[in-house]
């Protein structure tokens, strides 16, 4: 059976990622270049992106401050706290985002006593400002699957790191076999996930065409232009067609992107563009709701 004229072909989570610019660590072309974090400009940021996206996203989007390496607690302490929770009540959410990477060196995200320790100490401090962590999203797409585990222990059940098809095991962030919408993890992201036994965590993956996983073939608004953006979103609604089952997916933006007017208003006119071409914004709740919907339809 299709899909109806008027039933939505994509259910969209638009994602924020609360940085600062600038950040380069696996960029040897300006020698691996990290700036100090600038938490100040990052709250000036947010503030405009959080009007935006209650204007042009009902308020539904989720939050992933930066903390890692060379900015451990900046984006967990503070006042930039009063913005998350003014962005929750609201409607949107907050995830733990972990940038575990030394510049020109390599990443600690195979390190499970170290990964477990950074998680608990972002995810204790948003519990303790009052914010309940409901996803992780790991630096540049990376996910070990030691994560899995640590995710299940907080009861953290959904995932944003994933971009198919990227292949990238000097970041730890591989995904050859991750499929193009959201589904639950198995136990090795790595491997075929067929036949595996699954996880109760819901990888929302970054929108793509599925030809690749560079820039011009996802949904990651600020390395691309709004003609590429929207071929890639036309592409998703195609393939919900053409599977007769919505796809779940994110697209991704930065608060340090803000201070680009020409990025700025391409997000705007993207965000504008969803509902008027057979989307719709979702937080990261009703996604495992649609999710588990769209499951058991096609289980029949």
């Amino acid at each position: 059976m299709g899909l109806g004229e008027n039933e939505n072909r994509v259910y969209l989570v638009p994602v924020i990622d609360v940085n600062w610019l600038v950040y380069a660590p696996f960029d040897p072309g300006r020698d691996f270049r990290v700036d100090p974090p600038d938490v100040a400009q990052s709250i000036k940021d947010l503030r405009v992106l959080s009007a935006d996206l209650r204007d042009l996203a009902d308020g539904k989007y989720i939050l992933t401050p930066h903390a890692g390496t060379y900015c451990r607690s900046g984006l967990y302490e503070g006042e930039i706290l009063d913005l998350y929770r003014d962005a929750v009540a609201g409607g949107a959410e907050v995830s733990v985002h972990l940038h575990e990477e030394i510049k020109g060196v390599g990443t600690r995200y195979a390190e499970p006593e170290h990964m477990a320790e950074m998680f608990a100490d972002c995810n204790d401090r948003l519990l303790s400002a009052g914010l309940n962590p409901v996803a992780y999203r790991g630096g540049h797409y990376a996910y070990h699957p030691l994560m899995n585990d640590i995710l299940a222990r907080h009861g953290v059940l959904a995932d944003y790191s994933c971009c198919p098809g990227l292949n990238k095991p000097d970041r730890e962030a591989i995904w050859t076999e991750a499929p193009l919408s959201a589904a639950l993890l198995p136990q090795n992201p790595r491997a075929p996930w067929k036949d595996q036994p699954l996880t109760e965590i819901l990888e929302i993956p970054i929108g793509s065409d599925g030809l690749g996983s560079d820039y011009g073939n996802i949904l990651h608004v600020e390395q691309s232009e709004l003609d590429n953006l929207t071929r890639v979103w036309d592409t998703i609604v195609a393939r919900a067609e053409a599977e007769a089952r919505p796809q779940i997916v994110h697209c991704l933006f930065h608060t340090g992107s803000v201070g680009e007017p020409a990025w700025l208003e391409r997000y705007r006119r993207f965000l504008d563009m969803v509902p008027k071409r057979h989307g719709q914004f979702v937080t990261t709740d009703e996604a495992h709701q649609l999710h588990g919907r769209f499951s058991l339809e096609a289980a029949g």
